[in-house]
């Protein structure tokens, strides 16, 4: 498998790296030896796990949507058939895909026809597996670095497109720089942001700083400036100068000195963003809009938001939209700086 020449390495105190990536986790059940498969999808840095489908929906929990599901056809009886159908609601992003040899039972792969799954890979066929893997893209020049006070406020803000960057193969790092205390307890919502960084197979890079009091935090300039040195982005993202919230006008402008020297700078809206807002770049995000949606399901102790509520992230992609041709959702981004990415 290539490396990748700007890997992450040394973070600075008072960072840690909450989830890897760009691991994708992908479900496995399967009562038989599944090696050779289990193999490729090591090979192809996803990450795979052999469980239960009993098992499954509380794994989605703590570890976010996969990015493939695999089940042996002889699994597909009435049970597993319910268990994947909730699967596939709660995770519209996830592919499924039935493994199943010569002497497989006819019941299990009628079964799987019946429900829309025409995926089929031969246990003993690793190729065939890679066709379904997400693709990923030579482009290895573009790295991006998403940057936000609170967790859940890169979602809301660019989550599409940063899904969009992960399905073009372009590595994604999440810096959040307060575990949002102040929005409810901190454990969970540090769950509920490694579950929504694992589903867009993002590294999450989470700080400590005083939620609500960012401003004060007079360390987060060297502590933004200490992160890009490790991740080496070209492309960052971060609120909007244009804001309400008191954190995000000061993650912005900390954001905007640490991140002088990266190629590309944009910032995104908030829900507490101003009519000052004045974006000039519009990304297209009708293919992640969806999985976009997924990502903000994460934050269940946020739930009660109604800027979370799907309709009205729908549309808000829709209103955006107008400035593109050809699309149904769009997200919308001021431009600080822009320049051509060598190799992205």
């Amino acid at each position: 498998m290539e490396t990748d020449e700007h890997a992450p390495t040394t973070l600075p105190a008072g960072v840690v790296r909450e989830a890897h990536g760009p691991e994708r986790l992908v479900v496995v059940w399967a009562r038989t030896d599944l090696g050779a498969l289990l193999a490729t999808l090591e090979r192809a840095g996803h990450l795979p796990l052999l469980v239960d489908p009993a098992e499954t929906e509380d794994l989605l929990e703590t570890a976010g949507a996969p990015a493939l599901l695999l089940v042996e056809s002889d699994l597909l009886d009435e049970a597993t058939v319910a268990v994947l159908e909730r699967v596939r609601r709660r995770s519209r992003q996830t592919r499924v895909a039935v493994v199943a040899d010569a002497g497989a039972g006819a019941h299990g792969l009628l079964t799987a026809l019946r429900h829309g799954l025409s995926d089929v890979v031969a246990p003993d066929d690793p190729a065939a597996l890679e066709q379904l893997l997400p693709a990923r893209s030579h482009h290895r020049g573009e790295r991006v670095l998403a940057i936000g006070a609170h967790p859940d406020d890169v979602e809301i803000g660019c989550g599409a497109t940063l899904l969009r960057h992960a399905a073009q193969g372009h590595p994604v790092s999440v810096l959040t720089l307060s575990r949002g205390a102040v929005g409810g307890p901190r454990e969970e919502r540090r769950r509920e942001a490694v579950a929504a960084a694992t589903a867009m197979s993002a590294e999450l890079l989470m700080a400590d700083l005083p939620d609500t009091r960012l401003e004060e935090a007079h360390e987060m300039i060297g502590l933004i400036e200490a992160v890009i040195a490790s991740v080496a982005p070209t492309t960052v993202y971060v609120h909007s100068a244009a804001d309400n919230h008191q954190d995000h006008r000061a993650v912005h402008a900390a954001a905007v000195i640490a991140a002088r020297r990266v190629p590309q700078l944009f910032c995104y809206q908030s829900p507490s963003s101003r009519n000052g807002f004045a974006p000039t770049r519009f990304v297209p995000v009708e293919d992640t809009i969806e999985a976009k949606l997924d990502l903000l399901a994460c934050y269940r102790s946020q739930s009660a938001r109604d800027y979370l509520e799907p309709d009205l992230v729908l549309a808000s992609a829709r209103y955006w939209s107008r400035q593109v041709s050809h699309t149904r959702y769009a997200e919308p981004f001021e431009v600080l700086r822009a320049s051509e990415v060598v190799g992205g």
